[in-house]
């Protein structure tokens, strides 16, 4: 036997384990979801096909449509604040010594290492109607008019939830987004220096288009990231007051658990996934470009 092949040999028995791990953890849960969402199933009788049934009545469903409008409300905001938020972050920081971004890296990325229902608990808290904090520093400096109902108000309930998981998302984007910076030449910015160009300049002709494969994976994650609306919606509002910010894994977990419509939560989940394998994809195209070698 070869040495190349008793390497591939041990790669192979080396990644073993992780396949064993990804296949009885997602992709037989994948395939099982699948094939219970063309089938009727309470989890106590046994299982018939139905075809498409199960996918006409999650359309038909009004409760279910809206549920899937309001995560892609939060998943748009949360998107675009952790995009804006990270990338802003990552370009403060690069200018500044080693000591201070070391600090500022730690102090930005802290909210990433917490799990999203205790951001979420924490944010309950601080946008309280009544006893939050939010509310009563408003009162205090004699913004009393600015006092509102933040987790009590359609709209504006799914406009917070977007921002708080944007701002919890925005350490991931600072944190890629700058080791792709500190990863260009330093002779493209000793050669722009000398050139007379200001840091803006610098910004709009070198950062951004070098970076921007780096940007397209941070823009993928966040995505991926901002449909997962279980956690924080549910430890902020559960979803309510009524159904106002139930979101589409919500609605999902109600009608398999509450409802014993197995079936139909499988149809439900199998569009999302599509919708955001879709938005996905449409995001990576657009903003694919020019590639720049250096």
């Amino acid at each position: 036997m070869s040495s190349t092949r008793k390497l591939q040999l041990i790669g192979g028995l080396f990644s073993l384990p992780a396949l064993i791990i990804v296949t009885f953890s997602t992709i037989i849960p994948v395939i099982w979801n699948i094939v219970l969402s063309f089938s009727k199933w309470d989890g106590i009788t046994s299982m018939s096909f139905v075809g498409i049934e199960n996918f006409i009545k999650v359309f038909s469903d009004k409760a279910s449509m809206k549920a899937m409008g309001y995560s892609l409300v939060i998943a748009v905001i949360a998107t675009a604040t952790a995009m804006f938020l990270g990338i802003l972050l990552s370009l403060l920081i690069y200018k500044v010594t080693k000591v201070e971004g070391a600090l500022f890296r730690f102090v930005f990325y802290s909210p990433v290492m917490l799990p999203l229902s205790v951001v979420g608990l924490l944010f309950t808290l601080v946008l309280a109607t009544d006893e939050g904090l939010l509310n009563n520093i408003l009162g205090l400096i004699g913004l009393a008019n600015l006092q509102n109902a933040w987790l009590a108000k359609k709209g504006m309930v799914l406009v917070v939830i977007g921002l708080v998981q944007g701002w919890r998302s925005s350490g991931t984007v600072m944190m890629l987004v700058f080791t792709g910076i500190i990863g260009l030449p330093v002779d493209l910015f000793e050669s722009s220096k000398l050139d007379g160009a200001t840091y803006r300049q610098e910004i709009r002709y070198i950062i951004l288009p070098l970076v921007k494969p780096t940007i397209q994976l941070a823009l993928s994650m966040c995505v991926m990231s901002a449909f997962k609306t279980y956690d924080i919606v549910f430890s902020m509002t559960g979803g309510g007051p009524g159904d106002i910010s139930k979101t589409a894994p919500l609605k999902i977990l109600e009608q398999a658990f509450m409802s014993n419509k197995y079936g139909v939560a499988a149809a439900n989940s199998v569009i999302y996934a599509g919708i955001v394998i879709t938005i996905l994809a449409i995001l990576r195209k657009g903003i694919g470009g020019e590639k720049y070698e250096y």
